[in-house]
């Protein structure tokens, strides 16, 4: 009979389909899991840092055909205001 604290098979020896892990083995897979998931959280800030930057640029350019709107209209509204009063000579 084995010692209580000796490994359930062989070190290295294919575990069976369905077989409960050791604690080592959880631990190991748990690691994997965690480092899978930081280096995600990490992808997908990534990709909320560029649309950021993007949104960003998108705001500004709003806001430059904003005033370039209400420049426009300023001189729409001179222009009939002149045309109102008459031919210019």
């Amino acid at each position: 009979m084995p010692h209580p604290s000796a490994p359930d098979r062989p070190e290295g020896a294919p575990r069976e389909e369905g077989a409960p892990l050791t604690i080592e083995e959880r631990l190991a897979e748990l690691r994997r899991h965690l480092k899978e998931n930081e280096s995600q959280r990490t992808e997908v800030n990534g990709y909320i840092n560029q649309l950021s930057i993007q949104l960003h640029r998108w705001q500004l350019r709003m806001q430059t055909l904003d005033e370039r709107n209400r420049e426009l209209m300023a001189e729409v509204v001179k222009c009939v205001t002149a045309a109102s009063r008459g031919p210019q000579t």
